[in-house]
């Protein structure tokens, strides 16, 4: 506070997905090298001393992209925008005449308190055209999330080091971030992509704009140019064509599949002997599927569940007469087998019993049943049809 002529501001770019240009910055702090992140975050720094120096750093970078075309993404924490009803942190823009609306107000979402204000006071900075953003997403609760409504969702792929090293729920985790942004309209921007594996990543679920120290380091001026221009172009196709031949070889296996059930099912099925039937498939198409069982077209299971366990085929009677319609997938599946007319293989998913992968074939057999087969998580990686 007392030599607030050494605060400096450092530009970190971000890079969109569609473009491969640099689209936008995220502005950050520093004095005399060092980043003022703790001075921000020090609860015994008055909330006025540190409103100061984010004001004086809006000041600098204003001036530096007034006449820019890029947006630009101020970080904030939740008590600067309650100050003065919001007031506080926009007047340096409003004096300086930035065009609010190339500009993001960045809320740490493990920085909230008081929502309910807080929410209110964004609407009063929508109003001015403002957008707001929210860092950490993946650390915010979702009933935050929706109540503030955020037109960017930052996601920090910071703890991602090794895809091996991921926990499980990783991918679910960045699929719940997807699916978040998607329901408000809001693109997410992943941060922290130091290595390539993040990028594909950030890319595999939904990123319209990417930073980090792969893609392009901060600096004390805008740059147009960094070296993650180049990063994407070569990367990116080839994400593509990954993916690409990965659901080429899922379509080739759901017509096999249905070439090989549609012949199995002409020559034995029986509506009197489902267990049977099950039974003798699964000695046909053994080392594919690890659990078999029948279904009428509301849900109700007409069969046991037959299944594998210390290489034996085993019948299972407990499930006989359950309705599984409630699950989310249900419905999708019956239309979809009933619109094609052939089987359909669903998206992977972790099996609630035995907690590996799965994707599960589905049929539709004579007499109204349906056969679902659930795929094992070894033919899976076997026949390279997961990640």
């Amino acid at each position: 506070m007392m030599n607030p002529d050494e605060v400096e501001v450092t530009y970190e770019p971000i890079l969109g997905a569609a473009t491969f240009q640099v689209e936008g910055y995220m502005v950050h702090g520093q004095f005399r090298g060092d980043s003022l992140t703790s001075f921000f975050y020090d609860d015994d720094v008055p909330v006025e001393y540190q409103l100061d120096i984010a004001k004086r750093m809006e000041r600098l970078a204003a001036e530096s992209l007034r006449d820019a075309k890029q947006f630009v993404t101020f970080r904030c924490r939740a008590e600067w925008i309650l100050e003065a009803g919001g007031e506080a942190f926009l007047a340096p823009l409003h004096e300086l005449n930035f065009p609010l609306h190339r500009i993001y107000v960045t809320i740490q979402g493990t920085d909230l308190v008081d929502v309910s204000r807080l929410s209110r006071v964004v609407q009063y900075y929508r109003s001015y055209g403002v957008k707001i953003a929210l860092d950490f997403a993946e650390s915010t609760s979702i009933e935050d999330i929706m109540a503030i409504a955020p037109e960017l969702l930052l996601v920090d792929l910071a703890t991602m080091v090794e895809k091996k090293t991921l926990p499980v729920t990783y991918p679910h985790m960045l699929q719940t971030m997807e699916y978040i942004a998607s329901k408000l309209g809001a693109p997410l921007l992943y941060k922290s992509i130091d290595h390539v594996g993040q990028l594909r990543y950030a890319w595999q679920h939904g990123g319209r704009f990417y930073m980090g120290g792969l893609l392009g380091q901060r600096a004390t001026s805008p740059v147009l140019e960094t070296k993650g221009m180049n990063v994407l172009a070569q990367e990116v196709p080839s994400f593509f064509l990954h993916d690409q031949e990965r659901l080429q070889r899922l379509y080739e296996l759901e017509f096999e599949l249905h070439r090989q059930i549609q012949e199995l099912a002409a020559g034995k099925w029986s509506r009197d002997k489902k267990d049977e039937w099950l039974l003798h498939i699964a000695t046909k198409l053994e080392g594919k599927f690890v659990r078999y069982y029948l279904t009428d077209r509301t849900g109700f299971q007409t069969s046991a569940n037959v299944y594998q366990a210390d290489a034996e085929w085993r019948v299972d009677n407990t499930y006989r007469g359950y309705n599984w319609s409630f699950r989310p997938y249900f419905i999708q599946t019956m239309a979809a087998m009933r619109v094609r007319g052939r089987g359909y293989l669903s998206d992977d998913y972790r099996d609630f019993s035995s907690n590996e992968v799965t994707r599960t074939f589905s049929y539709p057999l004579p007499d109204g049943m349906f056969l679902f087969a659930d795929l094992s998580e070894e033919y899976l990686y076997q026949n390279r049809l997961l990640d």
